[in-house]
C-alpha cells in the first residue's frame, strides 16, 4: 500500500461510530476500575489507622493486670507449703567466738578444725561419715 491509501483507511477506521463508543465504554470501564482501587485502598487506611488504637489499648490493659494474690499462689501449688501473710522476721547475724560456740555444746565432745575463720564444727560423739573411699 502506498502512504495516502494507508492514511485513508487508518482515518477511516479512527474516525468511525463504532469507534467513538468503544472509546465512551473503555473510558466509562477504566473510571470505575479507578473509583473501585480508590475505595479498596481508603477502605485499608481506615482499617489500619482503626486497629493502631485498639492494640494499644489492649497493651496498657494486659501490661496492668493485678498480680494474683499470694495466697491463691499457695493453693494452687500441689504441696502443702504454709503460706504467712506477715512478712518474716530476720534477726541480724551475731556472730560469736570459739568459746561461746564450744560453749553452746556443753555435754557433747566437740572439736574445731580448720584454719582460723575456715574452721569445722566436729562433733565426736558421732561416727565420721565416709565418701565412698576405704581408709
Amino acid at each position: 500500500m502506498k502512504h495516502p491509501e494507508h492514511d485513508r483507511l487508518l482515518n477511516e477506521i479512527v474516525t468511525g461510530e463504532e469507534l467513538a463508543d468503544f472509546r465512551e465504554a473503555s473510558l466509562q470501564r477504566g473510571l470505575t476500575a479507578i473509583r473501585q482501587q480508590r475505595r479498596r485502598q481508603r477502605f485499608v487506611r481506615l482499617r489500619a489507622l482503626a486497629v493502631v488504637p485498639l492494640l494499644a489499648a489492649l497493651g496498657i490493659v494486659f501490661s496492668r493486670s493485678p498480680k494474683p494474690p499470694l495466697r491463691k499462689i499457695a493453693a494452687s501449688n500441689a504441696s502443702p507449703v504454709a503460706v504467712s501473710s506477715a512478712q518474716p522476721r530476720t534477726a541480724p547475724v551475731k556472730f560469736i567466738n570459739d568459746d561461746e560456740l564450744l560453749a553452746l555444746f556443753p555435754d557433747r565432745p566437740v572439736a574445731l578444725i580448720g584454719k582460723p575463720g575456715q574452721q569445722q564444727l566436729v562433733f565426736l560423739d558421732q561416727p565420721a561419715k565416709r565418701s565412698g573411699g576405704q581408709f
